[in-house]
């Protein structure tokens, strides 16, 4: 694949999005995306992904033990850029003490805390927001850039749901929705966990970060509806199992996204009829792949299913369906 790929991506995805808005496009934006992400050729091999030096890693253990003493003895009153800086830093790492206990962790007590200020978070959500977050090491196979990629996506979501409304542009919800939706589209990386290396769960941070954009009032509906065909399009083509609670966590996230106006209950459904006129065209799998990508969709089904906020026209049509 040529990174060149990523921006004409974007590009065709940044086209949807506006025939949507001028009302062209809305019932076959599933197709159109599918269509998309069956041309996309197979990824490369991974590379290796470089790590902190030994200085830095002490740096960002030193800041983040020193910002949770402030936390529970109640002292820590605010946070230099440079320690936000240098926690935000260790997000990439492969060592998950680093990474999960050191960075995200702290990061996300400083957030639910409210010791951040406005300036600080749009810097946070601007740091994301950039390809060379999102997109690092994107067009390879499974590979260690994905911690970088998950977590400082995971980090978005702690921030949507928790922060003070902050005094988002119109520019910057393009650019929100424009670089999430190419990430969700391109990203394949479904593994939960990985011995001496810890949680990975892309497609659980998939889950957490387009449910908070649910609760984005700001967020126009077709933009809700937009991301929302993307995740399943790309879900639908994943070709290795999802196995560590993603299904239900993105069925929690459409169960909200239903709760929001029927215009979605409508939408999941028709969506829904689509994917089991696609299940029976296919017809039985021919290969291992094409059973993961049976069984992530039969897994999907099921969580909607047992989830007690799933919509009664919902629940009934996956009553009715027998559906593999």
């Amino acid at each position: 694949m040529s990174s060149k790929l990523i921006n004409q991506v974007q590009q065709e995805l940044s086209l949807m999005r506006e025939e949507m808005q001028a009302g062209e496009l809305y019932e076959s934006l599933g197709l159109r995306v599918g269509e998309l992400l069956d041309d996309l050729g197979d990824k490369d091999p991974a590379t290796a992904v470089d790590q902190l030096d030994d200085y830095e890693v002490e740096l960002i253990v030193e800041t983040g033990t020193r910002l949770q003493r402030g936390l529970l003895s109640n002292k820590l009153q605010s946070v230099s850029d440079d320690d936000l800086a240098i926690l935000v830093n260790g997000l990439g790492q492969i060592d998950p003490e680093v990474r999960e206990d050191m960075s995200l962790n702290v990061l996300m007590q400083l957030i639910q805390n409210q010791l951040l200020t406005t300036e600080q978070l749009l810097t946070l959500n601007a740091h994301v927001f950039r390809p060379e977050v999102l997109y690092f090491h994107l067009l390879e196979q499974d590979n260690d850039g994905v911690f970088l990629r998950s977590f400082n996506l995971c980090l978005v979501s702690i921030m949507k749901l928790w922060e003070h409304p902050l005094p988002y542009t119109k520019r910057d919800y393009d650019r929100m929705v424009e670089l999430l939706a190419t990430y969700v589209a391109l990203e394949t990386d479904t593994r939960g966990f990985v011995d001496g290396k810890g949680n990975i769960r892309a497609f659980l941070h998939i889950g957490h970060v387009l449910d908070a954009f649910n609760f984005d009032e700001q967020l126009m509906r077709l933009d809700k509806i937009f991301l929302f065909t993307i995740m399943l399009e790309r879900y639908k083509r994943l070709k290795t199992p999802l196995v560590m609670g993603e299904e239900q966590r993105i069925a929690a996230y459409l169960v909200n996204l239903m709760a929001l106006d029927q215009l979605y209950v409508d939408y999941v459904l028709s969506t829904l009829k689509q994917m089991r006129q696609e299940v029976m065209v296919l017809g039985e799998p021919k290969n291992e792949g094409d059973w993961h990508r049976v069984h992530n969709q039969r897994r999907l089904m099921d969580a909607l299913m047992l989830n007690e906020k799933t919509p009664t026209s919902i629940t009934n049509y996956l009553k009715d369906l027998n559906f593999f």
